[in-house]
């Protein structure tokens, strides 16, 4: 017995995979009536993505530098009576500082002293009191100058 099937044809959206139409105006559309991508063309969607990669990338190398910078500066300005830290956790206090190596004093009763790499030095919590000294006697200048204005 031969069977008969009967395709119906109706506007709407199409299938997955369906190759683009032209539309009336000549730009070609797909199935779905938004416009067409070419293949391997890039759509605003991945511009947006690698330009936020880019962003994160470049934010990221510059944080470093500058993190850099400052530890850079905070192990040069090292002095003798300041009291630090170590990358291994001991607190002391500078008694003589040489180019790569800084000696501190870790126990008064003892006058235990050890020497540590100047790199391995990781903050300085408090300073001397001679660059405490100094520092309010700068601010003292600028709060001056500025009232003086």
């Amino acid at each position: 017995m031969p069977t008969t099937i009967t395709i119906l044809a109706q506007d709407g959206p199409g299938l997955a995979g369906t190759p683009a139409t032209p539309a009336p105006g000549g730009t070609p559309v797909s199935g779905n009536g938004a416009p067409a991508t070419g293949a391997g063309g890039l759509d605003m969607m991945t511009l947006l993505i690698f330009g936020v990669l880019l962003a994160l990338i470049v934010s990221s190398l510059l944080g470093g530098r500058k993190e850099k910078k400052r530890y850079e500066q905070m192990l040069a300005s090292i002095k003798k009576h300041d009291q630090v830290r170590t990358a291994g956790g001991i607190i002391g206090s500078v008694v003589e500082v040489k180019d790569t190596v800084v000696v501190l004093k870790v126990d008064e009763g003892s006058n235990t002293k050890i020497s540590v790499a100047r790199n391995k030095i990781e903050a300085v919590l408090k300073e001397s009191a001679a660059k405490e000294s100094a520092a309010k006697e700068s601010a003292a200048k600028e709060s001056a100058a500025r009232e003086g204005s």
